[in-house]
């Protein structure tokens, strides 16, 4: 099993010494006698081994009838034990945990496909991004799975109400008077809106930042989270089911999703039968994951090797008998995409700001942005983007002409278009965390020019996260990621704007309240963000 290329070690039984103190210390204490102490994690709740608990040396046991439970989202919240928690996280979201839960009865499995790792794949196996995704969902029905989606509606209701959220902070600080950053007299925290579809970005701003940073998160859940609240609401009630009989699995490029999933913010509730002692059964709720197993585009290929479907043993899903089949519309009444549609010259990592620049540009100023890619200036490095509305105008010769490929979105807030002589309006890439502290510093100062920023923590994006495909023999990383970046952009992949899907369509329609922004929407496709307390000190974060 691969782990992430952030973190490797050869010995995953941490030691800590006795200076270094845990987040969740016993009954409020810690205790240390020995130099040989380890830490010793409990899986969560469900999928707990049987046995019994032995309490590691130097520990002070918890009183009999009030045990001690270190969960694993608390052991994420900490930075002492990377490598345990990351171990745990693996075991209860692996490809073996995946195939055993195929052989279970009691539960459907279904799965969504990110267009990173569809991207990957098809580069791997020399395949077209379409293909790629027949032969996957094929193969995954081979193997017993209930149902495969594709993310691109889930992307694009994301879209959408990452505009929406944008537009009504925008608006909220023009009238309060200022430009929104907290160097003027505008309330702080409404710009600039920092996309929060990173978890890895997102768990730094929680554990370091804090009430900082936190407060300049867009709400807007990532597309794998989104989808979790559709599959867990909707798709469960749908099919007459419960939450907890539908076991939701996502193929993502990064490790950091593992952690995104096990996100107490990104729960639902289900009703389970609870035994008595006189052995009557009770009814009680308890929070489920939404995205309950969460695997690599790495992981994934491991199964299709270990795995393979009749003649398909040499060459996966290269192989002529390779099965294929279309991805499974989202719900009875929700038309399927009959093609892979992407954002119009947007980012490998979504095309957040792309989407919410043009979007602002015509609700907020008038201005029609023309079709095709966008004239974004490169600051320091390639990582580090910016683009103004004045560089547009002054590009395209002006504004209300071109139209968006003939898109209609659907209106937001109130539809009012600003006047303004001199339009304002920087929106920006940032990835890598070198140049996220160059951003978190400008924004502390408040000297943050931009308005909305796209933020990832790995340097050139999701195509490049920990948990793709390694390049093979005599290709270097930058050369992979050249390979997958026109594989992204493959011919096969239509742009299509996220307001023309009739997928998202017909979801907001009957269960999203109509328009981005719509609390039944927020409740569906929203989260929230909390300070995680780390003490880790400057001296430990060194070793590492």
């Amino acid at each position: 099993m691969e782990f992430s290329s952030t973190i490797r070690v050869s010995d995953l039984n941490d030691y800590i010494a006795p200076s270094q103190d845990c987040v969740v210390a016993l009954n409020g204490k810690l205790r240390t006698s020995e130099m040989s102490e380890e830490v010793q994690l409990q899986p969560r709740a469900g999928i707990r081994a049987a046995g019994g608990r032995q309490t590691p040396a130097g520990i002070a046991e918890a009183p009999t009838g009030d045990p001690v439970k270190v969960t694993l989202h608390d052991c994420l919240a900490c930075s002492g034990c990377i490598t345990s928690a990351e171990t745990v996280l693996l075991q209860q979201q692996s490809g073996e945990e995946f195939l055993a839960r195929l052989g279970d009865p009691r539960v459907m499995v279904v799965i969504s496909v990110s267009a990173q790792s569809r991207t990957a794949l098809a580069s791997y196996f020399g395949l077209s991004p379409s293909q790629a995704l027949a032969r996957l969902a094929g193969w995954f029905k081979w193997l017993g799975v209930r149902a495969v989606w594709d993310l691109t509606t889930a992307r694009d209701l994301v879209l959408l109400e990452e505009a929406a959220e944008f537009l009504d902070r925008y608006r909220s600080s023009q009238e309060a008077g200022g430009s929104g950053r907290p160097a003027g007299q505008a309330p702080p925290a409404l710009l600039p809106v920092m996309g929060s579809a990173c978890p890895g970005w997102v768990c730094y701003a929680e554990k370091t930042q804090g009430s900082r940073v936190l407060p300049y998160l867009s709400s807007t859940r990532s597309p794998q989270g989104a989808m979790g609240g559709l599959v867990k609401s909707l798709v469960a009630a749908a099919w007459g089911a419960t939450p907890g009989s539908v076991y939701h699995v996502t193929v993502m490029p990064c490790y950091d999703k593992k952690l995104e999933a096990s996100r107490d913010e990104l729960t639902t509730t289900t009703t389970t039968t609870a035994v008595t002692g006189a052995g009557s059964g009770g009814h009680e709720e308890e929070r489920i994951p939404e995205v309950d197993c969460c695997l690599t585009t790495g992981e994934v290929l491991q199964l299709l090797q270990q795995r393979p479907a009749p003649g398909c043993e040499a060459e996966g899903l290269g192989a002529p008998a390779a099965p294929s089949c279309a991805p499974d519309p989202l719900l009875p009444g929700v038309p399927a995409d009959e093609h892979l549609y992407g954002v119009p010259h947007g980012s490998s990592s979504g095309g957040y700001a792309d989407f919410v620049f043009r979007t602002a540009a015509r609700e907020v100023f008038g201005i029609e942005v023309p079709p095709g890619p966008l004239p974004w200036r490169t600051r320091r490095n390639a990582d580090l983007q910016e683009l103004s509305l004045s560089d547009v105008i002054t590009t395209s010769g002006g504004g209300g002409g071109g139209g968006g490929g003939g898109a209609t979105l659907p209106p937001f807030g109130s539809g009012q278009v600003q006047q303004a002589s001199s339009p304002s309006l920087v929106v920006a890439r940032v990835y890598g965390f070198r140049n996220i502290q160059t951003l978190l510093q400008q924004v502390k100062r408040g000297r943050c020019a931009y308005h909305y920023v796209e933020v990832m923590a790995c340097p050139s994006g999701c195509l490049n996260g920990g948990g793709q495909i390694k390049p093979g023999k005599g290709v270097t990383p930058q050369q992979l990621i050249e390979q997958l970046e026109l594989m992204y952009g493959h011919t096969d992949v239509a742009a299509r704007n996220p307001a023309e899907n009739p997928a998202v369509t017909a979801l907001y329609g009957s269960f999203l309240g109509g328009l981005p922004g719509a609390p039944a929407a927020r409740q569906v496709l929203h989260t929230s963000f909390r300070v995680r307390k780390s003490t880790v000190t400057a001296s430990m974060v060194a070793n590492w």
